[in-house]
């Protein structure tokens, strides 16, 4: 069920901000845009807390 939701969180939120995690990371860091840099850097300290803090925490 945990992976069902995470599917859908993911495909709605590269739908919502009209593109991808991959098409931020190398299409707009070539371009050397700065708002693909913030986004980034939001991408991995995002996986970093789910990685460390949020799924532990699920699956305990």
């Amino acid at each position: 069920m945990i992976i069902l939701l995470g599917g859908f969180l993911v495909g709605f939120g590269a739908r919502y901000a009209n593109g991808c995690t991959s098409g931020h990371a190398i299409s707009g860091l070539a371009n050397l845009q700065a708002s693909s840099l913030v986004a980034v850097i939001g991408f991995f300290i995002g996986g970093l807390i789910s990685a460390h803090v949020l799924i532990p925490w699920l699956l305990e």
